[in-house]
């Protein structure tokens, strides 16, 4: 007697579930439109608006990095270092075989070699670039200063 009561009362959900699913599978329903917009295309345009002058580097590239939000308050980076943990192994290595002079360095658009950047703490740039072909074959890196409403965030 008790297992019929215990059977009953556990199959009568499952019931109500199979007549509910019944009744949706009856009626069809529209799902409404949906428009995905991306933040990264808008925030990295506007970026490349602000600080991007010379036309050889408007191109928005695979790799670019906003560098105005704090990676760890409180904690000091060099760019070189987060640029290094940032980039997928190997990003350069089809380009520096072929290329007498290795990574490009461009800071504000113009070229500086890899010891002053090396030196230079992240909180000091607000944008980067990184292409891969800008100069073929050799790749760059090209970081923006931060300037105007940027430089009171920092």
């Amino acid at each position: 007697m008790i297992r019929i009561i215990f059977i009953f009362f556990f199959s009568l959900p499952l019931f109500a579930m199979a007549q509910q699913q019944q009744a949706d599978t009856t009626k069809p329903r529209k799902l409404k439109e949906v428009r995905v917009k991306a933040r990264w295309q808008n925030r990295h345009a506007a970026l490349n608006k602000q600080y991007v002058i010379r036309e050889e580097f408007r191109a928005i590239e695979h790799y670019t990095f906003d560098l105005r939000d704090p990676i760890n308050p409180g904690r000091e980076y060099f760019v070189l270092d987060f640029l290094n943990r940032e980039l997928p192994p190997g990003w350069q290595s089809s380009s520096v075989l072929s290329c007498s002079s290795g990574v490009q360095y461009f800071i504000d658009e113009n070229e500086v070699p890899a010891s002053i950047v090396a030196t230079r703490p992240l909180s000091d740039f607000a944008f980067a670039k990184v292409f891969q072909d800008l100069h073929p074959p050799c790749p760059c890196i090209v970081l923006y200063t931060r300037k105007g409403e940027d430089l009171k965030r920092k």
